[in-house]
């Protein structure tokens, strides 16, 4: 009988042929009899080819255990009868044969199967057995290294994420220092302005009293006066009613303005238009006043 390996195995072309997941499902359900195989969550393709790869392997290996049975039980039984000749002759000759009387590289693959067997935790050291075990650890590896991908995806995104972190707050820290900054300017500006404004008040007040006492002069004099002085004194007092009227609104303005700077501003432009309109409306009154 020929037990050429050549004849027996798949071509390179079939062991790269996709398995179906119910073929492979079966087939990891046949590995780990009699225990429960573990679930395979993730179904990607790619996991399929890798267990497609493993499955024809194992077909591989499942064909030429067989051609070994075979020749290990052919040689098993021509050993067997070689052995039992051996035992006659070493019974009749009275001498006793035992582990330790083994040849040294015999007792050290023994030992080194006997191990491998107590680490697998397997039940026998039947080929099989340490088949399946090799089989089972396979899959396992697959498995571990999807989950050490996966960490490794995380742990960049987590990276990532904490750089991203850190360029936004050294944008925000140097936000913050331009805004402290900007306030200090902004309360140095607001102090003139309440200095300004304390002292139009006091101007406003100080007018206020000259005009008034030039009102009573006026009335006190003004049957005295011929009409050039009288007209004379009128826009005089015209003058500082003007001069007055100004400083309160440009007090008012300075009352009125916020402690932004840039709305500030606006709002000085809007006080200086209503100015300009006020003196307009004063010059024809007076005007009007004295032309009639």
């Amino acid at each position: 009988m020929d037990y050429s390996p050549a004849k027996q195995s798949p071509s390179s072309k079939h062991i790269e042929e996709i398995v179906d997941w119910l073929q492979l499902d079966e087939w990891v359900k046949t590995l780990y009899t009699p225990d429960t195989p573990p679930v395979i969550s993730h179904k990607t393709e790619d996991v399929q080819k890798q267990l497609s790869q493993l499955y024809h392997l194992d077909r591989c290996i499942q064909g030429a255990r067989s051609i070994v049975q075979r020749i290990q039980t052919e040689a098993t039984a021509e050993y067997q009868g070689l052995a039992d000749q051996i035992a006659n002759i070493l019974d009749a000759a009275d001498i006793s044969l035992s582990a330790s009387t083994l040849p040294k590289p015999t007792q050290h693959a023994l030992a080194e199967l006997s191990k491998l067997a107590s680490n697998l935790e397997l039940p026998n050291m039947r080929p099989e057995s340490f088949e399946r075990a090799i089989a089972r650890n396979t899959i396992d590896g697959f498995r571990r290294q999807k989950q050490l991908d996966l960490l490794q995806s995380k742990t960049e995104d987590i990276w990532r994420k904490t750089e991203e972190s850190r360029e936004r707050q050294k944008k925000l820290m140097a936000l913050l220092e331009r805004r402290k900054q900007a306030g200090v300017v902004e309360q140095q500006k607001a102090r003139e302005w309440m200095r300004n404004a304390r002292v139009i008040a006091h101007k406003t007040e100080e007018y206020e009293q000259r005009l008034a006492e030039l009102g009573r002069q006026r009335n006190e004099k003004k049957e005295q006066h011929e009409y050039a002085d009288l007209k004379q004194l009128d826009e005089k007092v015209n003058a500082l009613n003007k001069d007055v009227s100004d400083k309160r609104m440009a007090l008012e303005g300075y009352n009125a303005l916020p402690p932004d700077i840039s709305l500030a501003y606006l709002k000085l432009e809007e006080a200086k238009q209503a100015l300009d309109q006020l003196r307009i409306d004063c010059e024809n009154a007076v005007a009007a006043a004295f032309g009639s």
